[in-house]
């Protein structure tokens, strides 16, 4: 090989060299436009949501009893249930900002919450919790007693449920068990499909009927009507007659 070829081989490797970091500088440009834009995007959006002013939502409810504030008595397995903060939920209030959540559990899982210790009696409980994209159906029962099955799911964003009527039951000393099961999930939801969140329960005792209403609640022909004639009675009206 003479000289000059020896050069131009030279030359053509370098040049070949500055094309191959030409590129790779450029591609390096490129991959830092792309990360940055997504990061600028990332950054507005939150900007949007923490500027968006909260939905008309009614405040905590009066007697609510947080859901962090119940002891856990036991769980299928050992999935995860925690205080999640709701602050960056823009569509709802939760009482105190947070809301206990389930967010591993699979259809069939269940956890037990022991209630406040309550006088015997009938009381009427109202329940609190969170509704989402990704989460499941829950039956609910307390001390055994199923109260209802409410499908969690929202399109719309994560949301509060507002009160979940579960009618009366009788509760009694410490012993009072509120079981929250997962037993399905929407055709609709998203994976993974069976999360839960509940924010709090209401307890409500229900008041006994006055004597007035118990009166009132007996016809009027059998208040007014005469006691029956005893053996006695009847038998002496009989010799009168004689």
């Amino acid at each position: 090989m003479s000289e000059r070829e020896s050069e131009d081989t030279h030359t053509d490797r370098a040049d070949r060299r500055a094309r191959i970091l030409d590129w790779t500088e450029a591609g390096l440009w490129v991959a830092l436009l792309v990360v940055g834009s997504f990061v600028a995007l990332a950054v507005l959006r939150d900007s949007e949501t923490r500027n968006r002013p909260r939905a008309d939502a009614k405040p905590a409810p009066g007697g609510l009893i947080e859901a962090e504030n119940l002891t856990v008595l036991g769980k299928s397995r050992d999935f995860t249930f925690w205080l999640q903060p709701t602050s960056a939920f823009r569509d709802g209030n939760w009482s105190k900002d947070g809301h206990m959540f389930a967010s591993s559990p699979i259809k069939g899982d269940w956890i037990d919450l022991r209630l406040p210790e309550q006088e015997p009696g009938e009381y009427k409980l109202d329940l609190f919790m969170t509704k989402a994209a990704d989460y499941g159906i829950i039956e609910v029962s307390v001390n055994e007693v199923p109260l209802g099955t409410f499908d969690l799911l929202s399109l719309r964003g994560v949301v509060p449920t507002g009160a979940l009527d579960l009618g009366s039951v009788r509760l009694s000393g410490s012993k009072n068990v509120l079981r929250l099961e997962v037993v399905g999930t929407n055709p609709n939801a998203a994976p993974p499909f069976y999360q839960f969140g509940i924010d709090g329960i209401r307890i409500a005792k229900m008041a006994s009927p006055a004597r007035g209403e118990a009166d009132e609640a007996t016809p009027a022909n059998a208040r007014n009507a005469e006691p029956p004639a005893s053996k006695s009675d009847t038998e002496r009206a009989s010799t009168d007659g004689e």
